[in-house]
C-alpha cells in the first residue's frame, strides 16, 4: 500500500455508513478528510488532523461509534505515511488513550449483531441535522440500546488489537518508546 492508494481508498470513505455514526462532535463526515490530511505534506493540516483524532475520535477517554472504524483507517495512514515526530506522538497517543476502556475485551470476541433498536437508532443519528445532535444524544442514553451500542463499539475496537499491534512493530526505529507505550495500552488485562 502507498500513501496515493490509501489516498484514493480514503476518498470514496464518504459513502461509508460508519461516517454517518456520531463521534463526540456529530457525524463522523469530516474523518476521511482528515485522514487524507495525514496523507498530504502539511504539517499545519497534520497537526490539525491530530487534534481531529483526540477529540472527536475519541474524547475524555470515551470511544464512539465511528471510533473503530476511524481507528482503522488512521493506523492504516500510520503505517504507510512517514509524519513529523509531534504529528506521529500524538496519534498514537490517542490510540493509547482510546484503549483505556478496552481492559479484558478478549480480541477474538466475535461482534454481536447489533438489535433492530440500535441500528435503528445509528441510522435515526445519521439523518438527524447536525444541529439537532445533542437532543438526539441525550434520548439515547435513555434507551435499553445505549448499553448494547457501547458494549458493540468495544468489541469492534479489540478487533483493532492485531493492527495495532504490527504497528507498534514498525515503530520502533522511528519512536520505539511510543511503539512500546502503544503494544502496552493495548495489551489485554
Amino acid at each position: 500500500m502507498t500513501p496515493d492508494s490509501l489516498r484514493t481508498e480514503i476518498s470514496a470513505l464518504g459513502e461509508e455508513e460508519w461516517t454517518s455514526w456520531p463521534h463526540a462532535y456529530g457525524k463522523a463526515k469530516d474523518t476521511p478528510g482528515h485522514l487524507t490530511a495525514l496523507l498530504g505534506d502539511d504539517e499545519e493540516a497534520h497537526r490539525h488532523a491530530a487534534l481531529h483524532f483526540g477529540s472527536a475520535i475519541v474524547h475524555q477517554s470515551s470511544v464512539w461509534p465511528a471510533s473503530p472504524d476511524a481507528f482503522d483507517w488512521l493506523i492504516r495512514v500510520l503505517r504507510v505515511k512517514p509524519l513529523p515526530y509531534n504529528v506521529l506522538e500524538e496519534c498514537v497517543g490517542v490510540l493509547i488513550e482510546a484503549a483505556e476502556y478496552l481492559g479484558d475485551v478478549p480480541s477474538d470476541k466475535p461482534v454481536p449483531e447489533l438489535s433492530k433498536g440500535a441500528r435503528k437508532w445509528l441510522k435515526r443519528f445519521g439523518r438527524t441535522p447536525d444541529d439537532e445532535h445533542d437532543l438526539v444524544w441525550e434520548e439515547f442514553f435513555e434507551t435499553e440500546v445505549s448499553q448494547e451500542v457501547y458494549d458493540w463499539v468495544l468489541v469492534r475496537m479489540a478487533k483493532l488489537r492485531p493492527a495495532v499491534f504490527e504497528l507498534a512493530t514498525e515503530l520502533a526505529e522511528q519512536a520505539p518508546k511510543a511503539g512500546e507505550d502503544l503494544r502496552d495500552a493495548w495489551q489485554a488485562e
